[in-house]
């Protein structure tokens, strides 16, 4: 019943419109008719793609760069907390979703995939559809690598910034990410072969 929720949502106008441009960036279609989506729309869309796609944290040279977002949730303990409940419920991953806040709907189904087969089957069923419109394995990757590392089952925020105290918590999720990514691998091989 959730997926159907998700699709439905997925059809709202602005999840309608990034149908269009992230094809375009990932250059998988020429078909797009750029009278339909206004340049201030193609700005916002791809600021959000970015957004949406931006690891949390990446070393770069000698340095570590700390995405907005990263920074945000390092820095606001309430909005810290809605990423972080005691339980994850698909309730919030929807309101997330109806939002377009697919980022931190991402990171809901990272923490829910293993609760249950029940949970990772619709886990699973919501990423490939997704799939069809963004980069998924991307996608899940940089959300792991945004929220992650402050997760308080995983580290505690001790000056500023994340200690981990629990490395086998963090490789636990990491391995429910590959696993994910596992799936949208074999899942593009098969469409690919069908379409032979």
């Amino acid at each position: 019943m959730l997926h159907i929720l998700i699709f439905y949502y997925m059809k709202k106008k602005f999840l309608w419109l990034i149908c269009f441009l992230p094809f375009q960036i990932l250059g998988q279609t020429n078909e797009i008719d750029h009278s339909q989506i206004s340049h201030e729309d193609q700005a916002t869309i791809l600021e959000w793609y970015n957004n949406t796609t931006e690891m949390g944290v990446e070393i770069i040279g000698d340095s570590i760069k700390y995405s907005q977002e990263f920074i945000k949730v390092l820095n606001d303990q309430g909005y810290r907390e809605s990423l972080f409940p005691n339980s994850y419920s698909w309730d919030r991953a929807l309101h997330y979703i109806k939002h377009q806040q697919l980022k931190q709907a991402f990171w809901y189904f990272i923490n829910l995939y293993a609760d249950s087969e029940t949970n990772k089957d619709l886990v699973i069923k919501s990423v490939l559809a997704y799939d069809q419109v963004l980069k998924m394995d991307e996608m899940l990757i940089s959300t792991f690598y945004t929220y992650g590392l402050m997760d308080p089952e995983i580290s505690i925020i001790k000056d500023g910034k994340p200690e981990i105290v629990r490395p086998d918590i963090l490789e636990e999720k990491l391995g429910h990410v590959k696993e994910m990514v596992a799936y949208i691998t074999k899942y593009r091989e098969q469409q690919v072969k069908e379409g032979d």
